[in-house]
């Protein structure tokens, strides 16, 4: 079980404190540990931040405004991520850089190091084995893990065991999507366009239209996916998919959930 670089790193870490996993773990401790000053205030339009020092010291700065346990944890376990893996420079995360991965840059690092940190992947896997499938299953996991729905949901996508895609939306545009890798339909490129039509997050941004969370939509397929490619008979009824999205309304965010049965 090699993994990535940064899931190596989050390993080591873990195995250098004697621990299998940090779920009863205050993150603060681990910070302490590498020397690093903790420290939290007002930070306008941002999460959080790591500054280096030119001896090698680091301040981490989390926003004091963030009270919700589980995006904490994760601010600090990327900026955790990023000390350990020597990006030397000074990083500021927004709800952004740390609810979507940005491919082959160090935001994208220090992400996979926080989910490997906060959700180990041998744990996560045993966790979902044999499990179908759902958003009431992303929220088992997350309150299991004591981390956020969106990184247990990303975490689902890189190793569970269910075909998923998720596109994370803000002030009606998509800013970043992502599928399984066994996923064998082709996402329609949305990146930095305004949200599908028929989608359940147009719905949202042009509506204001929430729903609840037993009450997952059915959409079309070429909603979000190119079927012009796809083996499907003309002659079949349009298969559908499921959608469904966590909202976030201080930050007019929407994170959708899309699968099939």
């Amino acid at each position: 079980m090699r993994g990535s670089r940064a899931e190596q790193a989050a390993r080591k870490l873990l195995d250098e404190f004697g621990l299998d996993d940090i779920i009863d773990v205050d993150l603060q401790d681990l910070v302490f540990a590498r020397n690093i000053l903790y420290r939290e205030t007002l930070l306008g339009g941002c999460e959080g931040r790591i500054v280096f020092g030119n001896k090698g010291r680091a301040i981490i700065t989390i926003n004091s405004e963030t009270t919700y346990l589980p995006r904490k944890r994760f601010t600090i376990a990327h900026e955790l991520g990023h000390y350990e893996l020597k990006h030397n420079l000074i990083h500021f995360d927004n709800v952004a850089t740390l609810d979507y991965y940005k491919n082959g840059n160090q935001e994208t690092e220090a992400n996979e190091f926080a989910a490997e940190l906060l959700i180990p992947g041998l744990r996560f896997n045993a966790a979902v084995a044999g499990k179908p499938f759902s958003p009431k299953l992303l929220e088992v996991l997350a309150e299991e893990f004591g981390t956020s729905i969106s990184s247990i949901l990303y975490r689902y996508i890189d190793a569970g065991p269910h075909p998923v895609a998720a596109v994370f939306s803000c002030n009606g545009r998509v800013m970043f999507m992502k599928k399984s890798s066994r996923y064998h339909r082709r996402l329609i490129d949305y990146t930095k366009l305004t949200v599908p039509h028929y989608s359940v997050a147009e719905e949202w941004f042009q509506e204001h239209i929430r729903y609840d969370k037993n009450d997952i939509q059915d959409v079309d397929l070429n909603v979000w996916f190119d079927m012009s490619w796809s083996r499907e008979s003309d002659d079949k009824p349009m298969s559908i998919c499921h959608e469904y999205c966590y909202i976030s309304e201080q930050y007019n965010t929407v994170l959708s959930v899309i699968w099939e049965d």
